[in-house]
């Protein structure tokens, strides 16, 4: 049960006084310390059960001093608010989240608590009434004792000032880590947003880029696989295919076109050339597959060539001079045109696919550079 301010005034340690603070004592004083102590005996941290203690302890000596009543009650006072206004700042904390200050401030609290103790000791033992002696004592200390209790009293208020000072410090600075961890959240989410608006516009730009390339390239349709075809079984003509591989293993730069009507298998003849083991050691994999059934218009020519040699798509003005300097970089190597009849038959381009194979059979440094071509007679 929590305790209360009951009095409409200012709460202890607002003014240099603590006279005007009134505590529900729920009950009484015995009521309060039965509370004070069940309270201490559930607090986690022992430092501050040791703290409580020693403030119920002063209470206890209190009620038993038989002189000087009015002190000892606002004496009473004093630890029962000091002790809640301790337990209630640090209720619901681990012993690793109390600042270093709030704890010098409990142990501050603790020699505060000692001392009004001892001297509490000696009030008591002046003040007792058991012989007309003592009696006499008692009455001839009456002012030293009231002395006594009124230094421990401005002690503990004292002691209550500046642990409450030390909590509102404490207090301050968490509100401060706070705003600065808010900061750190503001100016982390401010980041996000900019690395967000960044890549949006990143984003953006790489659409225009893209629109742009569409605009200035078109796209070109797709175009067939230039992965060499199997070797063909077929019957006869075995003289014609061996001149055929004689003359491309043997002499450089050698040009053959293959003539014929359709149905005739010329594409057959062509890769029972280029499959003979003969051809196979000289060029390895260097024999390139370019299927020439699309190429209806120079640019889907060279396109078709630039697949063969591995060439990224573009339909870039200098694509043919792209091509020569690729080829001039390579190996020794077999360029197979299958269906060339398609580019070479395309209405007024005759010269311009002638240019075309002009380039490339300007190509001398290559060991071996044979174009097969097989179209129609």
């Amino acid at each position: 049960m929590p305790f209360k301010f009951l009095s409409s005034r200012k709460p202890p340690g607002s003014s240099s006084t603590a006279a005007s603070v009134e505590i529900a004592l729920l009950g009484g004083t015995q009521t309060t310390l039965v509370l004070l102590e069940k309270i201490m005996d559930s607090f986690p941290l022992p430092f501050v059960k040791g703290l409580a203690g020693a403030g119920v302890e002063v209470i206890k000596i209190a009620r038993i001093i038989e002189s000087n009543k009015k002190e000892c009650e606002e004496l009473q006072k004093r630890s029962v608010a000091l002790l809640v206004v301790i337990l209630d700042s640090l209720k619901g904390k681990q012993e690793h989240e109390i600042p270093d200050d709030l704890k010098q401030g409990v142990e501050r609290l603790m020699r505060n608590f000692l001392d009004v103790i001892a001297e509490l000791r000696v009030v008591e033992r002046r003040s007792s009434k058991g012989s007309l002696t003592e009696l006499s004592c008692s009455i001839l200390y009456h002012h030293d004792n009231a002395k006594a209790l009124k230094g421990c009293i401005a002690k503990l208020d004292w002691a209550m000032q500046e642990f409450q000072v030390t909590s509102k410090v404490d207090s301050s600075l968490n509100d401060l880590r706070r705003h600065e961890e808010l900061l750190r959240g503001q100016a982390q989410l401010q980041h996000q947003v900019q690395q967000g608006h960044d890549e949006l516009r990143q984003g953006q730009a790489r659409i225009l880029d893209a629109v742009q390339d569409k605009a200035n390239n078109p796209m070109l349709p797709e175009l067939p696989s230039t992965q060499l075809p199997a070797d063909p079984r077929i019957f006869g003509r075995d003289e014609y295919i061996n001149t055929a591989v004689v003359l491309l293993i043997s002499k450089p730069n050698t040009h053959m076109v293959i003539l014929g009507p359709g149905g005739m298998g010329k594409t057959s003849a062509a890769l029972k050339i280029v499959h003979d083991s003969r051809v196979i050691v000289q060029f390895e994999d260097n024999v390139l597959w370019v299927p020439c059934e699309q190429a209806t218009s120079v640019p889907l020519l060279l396109e078709v060539v630039a697949k063969a040699i591995q060439l990224p798509a573009s339909s870039s003005p200098d694509r043919l001079k792209e091509i020569v300097n690729k080829l001039k970089t390579s190996l020794a190597l077999v360029l197979l045109l299958d269906n060339f009849e398609t580019p070479w038959d395309i209405p007024g381009k005759q010269s311009d696919i002638g240019a075309v194979l002009a380039c490339l059979a300007q190509i001398r440094h290559l060991q071996f550079s044979l174009a097969i071509f097989t179209c129609p007679s």
